[in-house]
């Protein structure tokens, strides 16, 4: 089969982790000798670019996004998020229609010349791009958020999952007065778009049965996909040797998190919980806003190392006993789960969103109320009676093999 990845993003230009996925897929299509083409922007350079590996090719077209990924443009984007939000919200909708338009006229320009069997779009953008094209080929949305449903993208209120962006909730989530009916219009008007696609994916049952309840869709309209993980993200270490590369005590007792440092991530619970149970070395990984929380700490059994690439990561996984996901958001999926679970960590997660499908799933870890006492309920029952994670961590491989091959078969 030929297929057309449409994204807004491909790496090594990613914002997370549909990147990471959308790059294992299109691989493992490649390799499984489909005819596989990437059309992204040119984030790196003012000029188009091709890259040619078999059976894959990467268009990364010349584009006028790559200048507001300039640090400047950054710091201005985050500022106006800070300082109004509904103002930076009515300029992001902008950009969204500006990007999705360029997205649709670059992909029509090639299917004009090229005949493909499949279209794939792999986000908000792409999505809202592709929807109105006209093609013989099988068009294909990836649902990998809420970005159709709600401005956060999330669903998030305060750590509750929101109604939905009527001018009521607007006003109430963005503080939003004026501006409020037309932000909510405008997030309703994407919520059709899904209607011009022949399959959609969804990579949760959580985050299909979110879509069915808003939109009114029925369960077979949906297929679900868990989220792969690759072989960049498995330490090739022993435990013992991963702490010994990062200079953790070998016979410690390593409760890991590993993440943005944000409330809603749950990272100010690590603290908390570092200090209740004294007896076990919790590492830290990462950034955000609480950094400077963890910087400060004087806490003799916290680790903060920062924030470290995944060919560093998957070390501190394997290192750890404990992987805490403590989320007080819903989570569409939750990659890190299955990637400490490919290292042989035990998961204590969150009862939000799709950690506790995910950890179900697989095995593996247990689910808890995002609040100190449980999670450090959890921790020492661990340690008390420690649990074999080779059966999750197996399936979780299995599944990431075969994903390619799944994805395949959901093409009809």
């Amino acid at each position: 089969m030929r297929f057309l990845f449409v994204s807004e993003y491909y790496p090594p230009m990613h914002m997370g982790g549909a990147e990471i996925s959308l790059k294992l897929l299109v691989e493992g299509l490649a390799e499984l000798g489909h005819d596989v083409t990437v059309l992204t922007p040119n984030y790196s350079s003012p000029s188009t670019s091709v890259e040619r590996m078999e059976h894959l090719r990467v268009i990364r077209f010349k584009s006028p996004r790559r200048l507001l990924f300039r640090e400047r443009a950054r710091k201005a984007s985050s500022e106006a998020y800070r300082g109004n939000r509904p103002l930076f919200y009515l300029q992001l909708g902008q950009y969204i229609r500006f990007s999705s338009a360029e997205l649709r006229r670059r992909t029509m320009e090639l299917l004009r010349r090229e005949d493909f069997d499949v279209v794939h779009a792999n986000n908000l953008e792409s999505i809202l791009a592709v929807s109105q094209i006209e093609t013989s080929a099988l068009k294909v949305a990836h649902l990998r958020d809420f970005a159709l449903l709600c401005w956060n993208r999330g669903l998030n209120k305060g750590g509750t999952l929101c109604p939905g962006c009527s001018a009521e909730q607007v006003r109430e989530c963005m503080g939003a007065r004026l501006t409020a009916p037309l932000l909510s219009y405008q997030i309703h008007r994407r919520r059709a778009v899904l209607e011009n696609f022949d399959v959609l994916i969804a990579i949760s049952e959580f985050v299909k049965g979110q879509f069915m309840r808003r939109l009114g869709m029925k369960s077979s309209n949906i297929n679900v996909l868990y989220n792969p993980v690759g072989d960049r993200v498995l330490s090739n270490l022993s435990k013992d040797e991963a702490r010994r590369l990062l200079g953790l005590p070998e016979d410690g007792k390593v409760v890991l998190f590993a993440g943005t440092l944000s409330e809603m991530k749950g990272a100010h619970l690590v603290l908390r919980l570092a200090e209740r149970l004294p007896e076990y070395l919790f590492v830290v990984v990462g950034t955000g806003p609480l950094r400077s929380a963890f910087e400060s700490s004087r806490l003799p059994n916290l680790l903060y190392v920062g924030y470290k690439p995944i060919e560093t990561l998957r070390h501190y996984y394997r290192a750890s006993d404990v992987l805490v996901v403590p989320s007080l958001w819903h989570e569409p999926f939750g990659r890190v789960v299955v990637e400490g679970l490919a290292n042989g960590s035990f998961v204590i997660g969150s009862n939000r969103g799709a950690i506790p499908e995910v950890i179900r799933w697989a095995g593996g870890g247990v689910v808890v109320e995002p609040e100190v006492e449980s999670i450090g309920r959890a921790v020492e029952s661990y340690f008390d009676s420690p649990v074999s994670v080779e059966r999750a961590r197996r399936r979780v491989l299995k599944y990431s093999e075969e994903y390619s091959l799944r994805f395949t078969r959901l093409m009809r």
